[in-house]
């Protein structure tokens, strides 16, 4: 594996919450629908959890390439 999946991921949890925070703000989406106050800290967790793992088992930096003289 490759530092870019890592990225990926993280790339992925940013964009769902900036678009549910844009559907929020606009009215269409509610909070305590998605995810339940009580359950926000266990998510939290498990994506924190989960970055750690990929940072273990990826090797290199996230995004780049070896051999593509950057």
């Amino acid at each position: 594996m490759r530092g870019w999946k890592t990225l990926v991921l993280n790339g992925a949890v940013g964009a769902a919450v900036v678009l549910l925070e844009m559907l929020t703000f606009l009215g269409a989406a509610d909070w305590n629908a998605i995810m339940p106050p009580e359950r926000a800290a266990l998510v939290m967790l498990g994506i924190g959890l989960a970055n750690i793992v990929l940072r273990h088992i990826t090797s290199g930096p996230a995004g780049w390439r070896k051999g593509s003289g950057r």
